[in-house]
């Protein structure tokens, strides 16, 4: 159990280390605005969240109002591939389709894609392959 928390603390700490420059800022978050007891587990809504400066997808996706876990960035990447051409490369006013309700399978293969993830590396224009195979 102590090496499993190991193990876990050691990934953060290493997950945390790519995202150097990401920020936290505020947002725009808007969604179906039917009340939530009504929307079924499983049912995938759509929300929309404006890119400001400092944002990035590992800080979006850990938003209590967005996926509350920044190891599904992912799934943002993937909803918005149209917009996002390089997952390290987002921009201030940028509007992202947020999906909710994801199969546990679709979380679970994005938190293992986040894992997989290459170290950040610097750069400015998108990259051709990203070192993961997201789609």
């Amino acid at each position: 159990m102590k090496k499993d928390r190991s193990l876990l603390a050691l990934t953060l700490v290493l997950t945390g280390a790519l995202l150097v420059g990401c920020g936290s800022s505020k947002k725009r978050v808007e969604g179906n605005d039917a009340p939530k007891k009504a929307k079924k587990a499983a049912q995938i809504t759509k929300g929309d969240y404006q890119v400001e400066k400092g944002d990035c997808l590992w800080t979006i996706a850990g938003k209590e109002e967005i996926y509350n876990d920044s190891f599904q960035w992912p799934l943002i990447f993937k909803a918005n591939r149209d917009l996002i051409k390089d997952p390290d490369l987002i921009y201030p006013s940028q509007g992202f389709t947020i999906l909710k309700g994801q199969s546990a399978e679709d979380v679970a293969r994005a938190r293992d894609l986040a894992l997989k993830t290459p170290k950040y590396v610097p750069h400015t224009q998108p990259r051709d392959s990203f070192g993961v195979d997201y789609f």
